[in-house]
């Protein structure tokens, strides 16, 4: 059946980027201290390099959750906050009764409604965009619905499902896999060789990359094992010295140095 393809605006990574991913980022819970220098959404570039396809009969608004719901503030919120918040979803949520095909808007929506903690309203637009955005830009939904489980919801084998789907529309991201070993580290499956399993996976496919191995060696220390742990910093070293990466080089010879002998 042939599809339509409409242009999507190209400032999503840069706007999931200013808003901090979807509030995560390399903390494990949200930040509710959000304010308007913070969430700025006008410079972000009008490039279309990104497309939603439907089927020629489906129309955008019939997918796309309701824009009348409002946001749902938890009661964690401080006033300071829901006052940012909701004029920033004011003018995202105007934009789109205009345009419903601005991918940057959308994304922005589901970051905003879960900075306000409304986690049923984020999860609603993440779900339309799976709906809506091929691959590989998808993957940016996937991983945000894999921490929202992950957590806020607490829902840990559909936080894992996530990760594996946005690890298979877009090969080329590492993310997933560290969320995955973060995930299987501290949260889920922990008695099971996931951990290890997740990051070595990571470091065949990502070879020029060192932190898989950094993190295995780290997972290695604290689990009492130093050979291994060893083993791995010095393979992660190796890898930083053949990307001239300095700051790795010495950070790396700090852990291997800090290991006894």
């Amino acid at each position: 059946m042939k599809s339509k393809t409409l242009l999507f605006i190209g400032g999503v990574l840069v706007v999931i980027v200013v808003l901090g991913g979807i509030a995560y980022v390399a903390s494990k819970q949200k930040s509710p201290e959000t304010n308007d220098s913070t969430i700025t959404f006008d410079g972000a570039t009008t490039t279309p390099n990104y497309t939603i396809e439907l089927e020629s009969e489906v129309q955008i608004k019939d997918l796309a959750p309701s824009l009348e719901r409002g946001i749902q503030f938890g009661a964690s919120v401080p006033p300071v906050a829901r006052v940012a918040i909701q004029k920033n979803a004011d003018s995202v949520i105007a934009r789109l009764k205009k345009d419903m095909n601005r991918a940057d808007d959308w994304f922005t929506l589901g970051v905003l409604y879960h900075s306000a903690n409304d986690y049923e309203g984020a999860k609603g637009v993440w779900e339309f965009l799976l709906k809506a955005v091929p691959a590989p830009g998808v993957s940016t939904a996937y991983d945000n619905l894999g921490k929202l489980y992950k957590f806020d919801l607490k829902d840990f084998p559909k936080s894992e499902s996530y990760f594996k789907q946005s690890i298979q529309v877009n090969p080329n991201s590492i993310t997933p896999y560290f969320e995955l070993h973060e995930l299987y580290r501290y949260l889920y499956k922990q008695n099971t060789t996931l951990v290890v399993d997740i990051l070595l996976s990571a470091s065949k496919k990502f070879p020029a990359n060192p932190d898989p191995l950094i993190m295995l060696g780290g997972y290695y220390r604290d689990t009492g094992d130093m050979v291994k742990a060893r083993d791995a910093f010095t393979k992660a070293l190796a890898i930083a010295r053949e990307q001239n990466d300095v700051a790795h080089v010495e950070s790396i010879g700090v852990e291997i140095a800090r290991l006894p002998q």
